[in-house]
């Protein structure tokens, strides 16, 4: 019996989380030929820490490399610069995913689910329907989570109909009411005065290629990004420092305010063409961007169809 280890990208975010989590559960009523074991890249996000809490969920291991030959499921990511440390040796044999199709390849042919929807749970919802197996609370709950997390509480122009309605299946077997489940998640976060900036940095971040440009982009989400201003030049230090220490071309933080609906962008680096893409200049300092909620399809799509 081989062990199968299923994972998410590093700096995982709860859809990462979440993801690998849940289908490592599935894929072990499915197959009992082999053990699929959920892992994680990085720190647990206190939403995640706070599901597996609330409903007596084991969270996936921390590691930190696989090893040679070492079986693995990829959720939430295909690219290399997302994925774990010795993935070129390791054996994918599966990728459930919801972003743009990269650069991981294959030596044989494997399942590889990537549909348009607002999370990869969402997805992982319809393999639960495609084999006919039911949706334990436990599980819902963590698929719901997630969904929410990845969809701002389905305010994101990432969030499909199909999102909508399995938000509200999902919300119906936990026994919740979506949007006071997922404020309750992001206010798990805690106070931004709390939370460091090097932390702010790293929460949520992914390595890009634009255009043969190594790029960093994270993601800060909050409830008060008026309060999160006044920090505004300590996490503008954090950034060059990342790309400074990162060795990337350009790095871009995104502090997104859930409640007004958009975000400020914070630029390091060779930034020109970030400017150009959006039409925008970082000369004065930080850039509000109403409406951009998503890194992938307002950011990280934008700058691929620039640069490409």
């Amino acid at each position: 019996m081989a062990e199968i280890f299923v994972v998410g990208h590093r700096n995982p975010d709860n859809d990462a989380i979440m993801s690998a989590s849940v289908l490592a559960d599935l894929k072990n009523k499915l197959d009992g030929d082999n053990h699929y074991k959920a892992v994680r890249l990085g720190p647990l996000p206190a939403e995640s820490e706070l599901v597996f809490t609330e409903f007596g969920v084991e969270a996936p291991e921390l590691i930190d490399h696989v090893d040679e030959g070492q079986k693995i499921i990829l959720t939430d990511h295909n690219e290399l610069g997302q994925a774990v440390a010795g993935i070129d040796k390791a054996e994918v044999v599966e990728i459930v995913d919801h972003h743009r199709i990269a650069d991981v390849s294959t030596a044989a042919p494997i399942t590889f689910i990537n549909l348009p929807l607002g999370s990869t749970c969402s997805i992982i919802t319809k393999i639960f329907d495609y084999y006919g197996i039911e949706i334990e609370k436990d599980a819902a709950a963590r698929l719901l989570a997630a969904v929410l997390t990845d969809t701002v509480i389905l305010k994101s122009p990432t969030a499909t109909e199909e999102d909508r309605t399995i938000v509200e299946r999902l919300s119906a077997i936990v026994g919740v009411d979506p949007v006071e489940f997922g404020m309750k998640l992001f206010k798990s976060r805690g106070g931004d005065d709390d939370v460091t900036v090097e932390e702010i940095c790293s929460r949520d971040s992914k390595e890009f290629n634009f255009g043969g440009k190594k790029v960093w982009i994270a993601q800060y989400e909050t409830v008060d990004l008026e309060g999160l201003r006044s920090r505004t030049a300590e996490i503008a230090a954090q950034v060059e420092k990342v790309q400074a220490d990162g060795g990337y071309d350009a790095a871009l933080m995104l502090l997104t305010d859930i409640i007004q609906e958009g975000s400020d962008f914070i630029g390091a680096g060779d930034i020109k063409f970030i400017e150009d893409a959006f039409g925008i200049s970082f000369a004065e300092g930080p850039v509000w961007m109403p409406g951009v909620l998503s890194r992938k399809k307002q950011v990280a799509a934008k700058l691929i169809e620039f640069t490409s």
